[in-house]
């Protein structure tokens, strides 16, 4: 079963980026498969939660269909999802480190029976290297994101004190 793992540190607590993590809404702006979003889910995400997006890796884009089923606030959560071919988790993780959190990503592919010969030969050759490429940017994205927040109020203050 082929997998990708990204990491990266980012230096905020984990409030700013589970929140981020929460918005499916706002999946578009920093998870790099996601071109677009069909439904989000209305009221508190959590455990229950579905969502259906438009994405993959180029060329394999595809709509899909995503469950939350682990949601352990500020620590975790996974995400099962469908794009008819495969069957996807997702396991985001947030550590506690010195400085600020790290954010985990783990993508866990199943494709269908009848995929599997096909991926066999796809994934070492090209596949992996842009699902690993991809799942990198997604975790840079989400780090750009929460510290230029973080960053935001200081950078108005500075602003405002030196007009």
């Amino acid at each position: 079963m082929p997998n990708v793992i990204a990491s990266t540190d980012i230096a905020a607590p984990a409030d700013p980026i589970w929140a981020l993590l929460c918005e499916p809404s706002r999946y578009p702006e920093f998870a790099d498969p996601t071109d677009r979003m069909l439904d989000v889910p209305d009221g508190p995400f959590g455990v229950g939660s579905v969502y259906r997006e438009h994405g993959g890796v180029p060329p394999f884009k595809a709509e899909s269909t995503w469950r939350v089923t682990a949601f352990e606030p500020r620590r975790r959560q996974v995400h099962i999802g469908d794009d008819g071919a495969m069957t996807l988790h997702l396991a985001i993780e947030l550590v506690p480190i010195a400085g600020g959190t790290r954010l985990i990503k783990t993508l866990d592919l199943r494709p269908r029976w009848y995929l599997r010969p096909v991926l066999a030969v796809l994934w070492p050759l090209f596949m992996q290297r842009r699902a690993q490429a991809t799942m990198d940017r997604t975790v840079q994205n989400v780090k750009r994101i929460v510290e230029s927040a973080d960053a935001a109020p200081a950078d108005q203050e500075a602003a405002a004190a030196n007009p």
